[in-house]
């Protein structure tokens, strides 16, 4: 059934709210809870500003929702995330549309001054937990892909590199996590003896409220400093590194588009020639906190792709390099 067709016994927000569920079936679980809420906001909105009755006719009106947000006085980050969902759905670039820059010096999430109580739950020196942090000090993954790991998932990358192999991770995706070599033995003793389908960690290892986020920054600013180091010190580092990422890339780094369809994205090399300055807000925010305010692109680059599977600099920097 075509989507301009109305289908009777159905009021029109409703029909517009099923259409979306073919979409959200490709996402995670987490994807499709969010994006359920934020295209539902979208629909409503053009339902009651515009009398939209077809995703034809919504989609001609995101622009005047990204101004709508703004002028209900939404915040930058906010507005963002709804705007994803709503490009996301109707294929429309995010770069197209006019919205607030966001700042990391606004974010909230995972900063150590967020005067949160250390209760035993949230306690990251908790024996009980110990396991569990020690693993996301060298890995860095999210909580959710933690539950999932098996013993099967340690596995060696295209480049040859030892690497946790990660489920259905952020965005439903699969990806890779490189292991630092200084990490190696450590992290293979967690895989000693787990059985292929086995869970290497137990539900009361992860049963807790302690932010793992903050922790997977904090080893995301540990792989810059090793892999700035390498190419400062090393003869011919930075090309064998810039070789490892381009093929990481034409691997892993796809878009499913809302037909279902899976494209490659094509690789730009300005993600790995040059610097990354500060600016504005967020170069106040490094300055207030003792950071850089300037970063080697392809040092950040391998963090980004290698170790959060973010694929983006602007994000490393903004969530995780740049926390405190």
């Amino acid at each position: 059934m075509s989507k301009e067709n109305k289908v009777r016994g159905k009021s029109i927000t409703r029909q517009l709210r099923d259409e979306i569920e073919a979409f959200l079936s490709t996402k995670s679980f987490v994807t499709q809870k969010n994006y359920r809420k934020w295209l539902t906001a979208y629909i409503i909105y053009c339902r009651e500003h515009h009398n939209c009755k077809t995703h034809s006719e919504c989609m001609k009106h995101i622009q005047d929702y990204s101004d709508y947000l703004q002028e209900q006085c939404y915040p930058a980050t906010t507005i963002h995330n709804y705007l994803a969902a709503v490009c996301s759905f109707y294929g429309v670039p995010m770069n197209l549309i006019t919205k607030p820059i966001r700042h990391t010096a606004e974010y909230k999430k995972s900063r150590s001054d967020n005067g949160k109580v250390i209760r035993a739950d949230n306690n990251p020196d908790n024996p009980r937990y110990e396991r569990s942090v020690a693993f996301q000090h060298v890995v860095g993954i999210r909580v959710s892909e933690l539950a999932k790991l098996e013993g099967r998932d340690l596995v060696r990358d295209e480049s040859g590199q030892l690497c946790v192999f990660v489920k259905d991770g952020k965005g439903g995706k699969d990806s890779l996590q490189r292991i630092l070599p200084e990490d190696e033995a450590f992290i293979e003793s967690y895989f000693e003896g787990v059985g292929e389908k086995e869970k290497v960690f137990q539900p009361i290892e992860l049963s807790n409220s302690i932010d793992y986020h903050h922790i997977r920054a904090e080893n995301a600013k540990r792989c810059y400093e090793y892999y700035l180091n390498k190419i400062n010190t090393e003869e011919g580092y930075a090309e064998k590194l810039a070789a490892e990422i381009r093929l990481r890339w034409e691997v892993y780094c796809t878009k499913k588009l809302p037909n279902g369809t899976v494209v490659r994205k094509p690789f730009d090399e300005k993600l790995i020639s040059g610097t990354y300055k500060i600016r504005s807000k967020n170069k106040e925010l490094a300055i207030k906190y003792g950071l850089p305010t300037s970063y080697n692109k392809l040092a950040l680059a391998a963090v980004s792709i290698f170790h959060l599977a973010h694929w983006r600099n602007n994000v490393t920097m903004q969530s995780y390099l740049l926390s405190h």
